[in-house]
């Protein structure tokens, strides 16, 4: 389960995957929002129209994914996101649920961390 969630997170971050509204559609659950790294909530309609628009991959980096069932059904899911083209670290929270038979994302969250502790990247 850990390496097939960690590559539905890093779809996010491609452009060959989220230049179609379908595949966002199916990977985000009907109910979904998110708390930005800029501190704006986003529905699923924006997170979507932001995606779509993009015009190339995001150069960006999981680092130390951690995955926990809370359920059959719920997992959460913690990671740190390398932005590489400013040397910014995120932060990040998900929370995925089943839905019509298939994992989908229910939550995200990205905080921006203070300092880099990762001086390896």
């Amino acid at each position: 389960m850990n390496e097939k969630i960690l590559q539905y997170e890093k779809d996010f971050f491609n452009i060959n995957f989220c230049c179609s509204r379908e595949n966002l559609e199916n990977r985000l659950s009907k109910d979904f929002f998110e708390y930005g790294k800029s501190g704006v909530i986003h529905n699923r309609k924006s997170t979507i129209n932001s995606l779509v628009s993009l015009t190339e991959d995001r150069r960006i980096e999981i680092i130390n994914f951690e995955l926990t069932a809370l359920s059959e059904s719920v997992l959460l899911v913690h990671y740190t996101s390398w932005h590489k083209d400013d040397d910014l670290y995120v932060l990040r929270t998900s929370i995925w649920k089943i839905e019509d038979g298939e994992w989908k994302m229910y939550f995200h969250q990205g905080t921006p961390s203070v300092g880099s502790f990762y001086p390896n990247h």
